[in-house]
């Protein structure tokens, strides 16, 4: 009785093992710092309030917001999600650029946007803006 019981145990493991093997990871924003309080994961919001935010590399489906206030946002390495300043004058840098899914949004108000390569989209959004990007796809509204 013992041994049939191991045996279906056994069985039911070297099923189980391939599952466990194939999840799909969630996404995690990595090294993201908002106004010097470590934060992580798929979505990182900053306050309504002016917040300075620094991330790391942004998978795709990775999005950084800064909601409301003159955001300070700075990406080291590479955009592959979304930043999006949004509300109020924000200053926003991607040291690394963007890939082609990447995309960094200025949001409403007059945004400043600094961006290494850009394989994606850079736009300024509604308001006076300035934007510049190292090489690659051209900004718009800006």
């Amino acid at each position: 009785m013992i041994s049939h019981v191991l045996r279906t145990l056994s069985a039911a493991a070297l099923l189980a093992a391939p599952l466990a093997l194939t999840a799909t990871p969630a996404q995690a924003v990595t090294s993201c710092t908002v106004n010097g309080r470590v934060v992580s994961g798929a979505t990182v919001n900053g306050t309504t309030g002016s917040d300075y935010i620094s991330c790391g590399a942004l998978a795709p489906g990775d999005t950084v917001n800064g909601l409301g206030g003159s955001d300070y946002i700075v990406i080291n390495g590479p955009v592959a999600g979304t930043v999006d300043g949004g509300a109020g004058g924000d200053s926003v840098t991607a040291v690394a650029g963007t890939t082609a899914s990447g995309r960094v949004l200025g949001g409403d108000g007059g945004d400043s946007l600094f961006v290494g390569p850009n394989a994606g989209t850079v736009d300024g959004g509604p308001g006076a803006d300035f934007c510049r990007v190292a090489s690659g796809n051209p900004p718009v509204n800006c």
